[in-house]
């Protein structure tokens, strides 16, 4: 067997999966792209004391299969490892690629700048809401196909029932580490989070029909909603 040339540490920094390199105390000593990422969504404490807790007894690695979910970001897995006292390291893995079953019928649907479609639904809804609304997004998505008044009709709904809430706030993303197989295509997904103090969960169920009916994917939890959107183009 030849020896390598290549650094295997540039495979490990444009790995979708997120990887984190700790010390002892954990302060954390590498961290990939990907990881810089999920650093977003959770603290370097939270990922160090996941890796001690599923670390192997002896040097080596252990692989856990875990539900595991830091705001927008979802893994399956984890593989922890390490080969002296002095550090270790924690491999997560993002969740297989989503897949839509049905074949998407586009008609009705329209090249759409989602940016420009989400402010007009926000200031729409900015006359009726007392609360403070912050966006963060990134302007350089790519256009994309969409149902124009359905998507509203859906925005509209995830707003009525955080209407109530001090605070709303949104982020809009492209999701890293994951595509959707539409029509036997792969295509990025947009991901959509809107956070608040509190909303009206008995409404979840209406939000879910509607968003599926439109070949999104809707998740929920205790004060967010997160839309998958396929970036078909």
């Amino acid at each position: 067997m030849s020896i390598p040339l290549t650094d295997f540490k540039f495979f490990i920094e444009y790995d979708a999966n997120p990887f984190v390199l700790f010390n002892s105390k954990g302060k954390i000593v590498y961290l990939n792209y990907s990881a810089e990422m999920l650093m977003g969504s959770c603290t370097p404490k939270e990922l160090f004391d996941i890796a001690l807790y599923y670390a192997p007894k002896s040097f080596g690695y252990k692989k856990t299969l875990i539900d595991l979910s830091f705001g927008y970001f979802e893994f399956y897995a984890i593989n922890v490892s390490y080969s002296n006292e002095e550090e270790i390291a924690i491999h997560l893995y993002n969740k297989p690629m989503v897949k839509i079953n049905r074949t998407i019928n586009l008609e009705g649907y329209s090249l759409t700048d989602i940016n420009l479609l989400f402010e007009a639904n926000i200031e729409l809804f900015k006359m009726q809401y007392s609360g403070e609304l912050k966006l963060v997004t990134d302007y350089e998505l790519p256009k994309l196909y969409i149902h124009q008044n359905n998507f509203s009709f859906l925005i509209r709904k995830i707003f009525e029932q955080m209407k109530n809430s001090p605070i709303i706030e949104i982020k809009i993303i492209i999701k890293i580490g994951e595509l959707i197989v539409v029509n036997k295509k792969r295509y990025p997904i947009i991901l959509f989070n809107f956070i608040c103090k509190n909303r009206d969960k008995s409404r979840d169920k209406d939000i879910y029909n509607i968003a599926t009916e439109n070949y999104i994917n809707a998740h929920f939890k205790e004060n967010m909603v997160s839309l998958e959107i396929p970036a078909i183009k």
